[in-house]
């Protein structure tokens, strides 16, 4: 499970890396049950399938998830 702190800062590395990308719609932390805190990615609609190819699943002991804004 991860922690608060490392998502944290899992969320300012990928923010870094794709913060610019014209798909990305936003980065933050949450907390999901089982799991710990992950980073979720919100993707602008229609951009799935680049974000998946570009966005790695985890950033150290921290899981990654990607979700297509509305």
């Amino acid at each position: 499970m991860s922690d608060v702190g490392s998502a944290r800062r899992a969320k300012e590395q990928l923010k870094n890396e794709i913060g610019a990308e014209p798909f990305c719609a936003g980065v933050g932390v949450e907390r999901e049950d089982g799991i710990g805190f992950v980073v979720r990615v919100s993707v602008r609609p229609g951009t799935l399938a680049e974000a998946k190819a570009r966005v790695p699943a985890r950033v150290g002991d921290v899981v990654v998830k990607i979700v297509e804004a509305d």
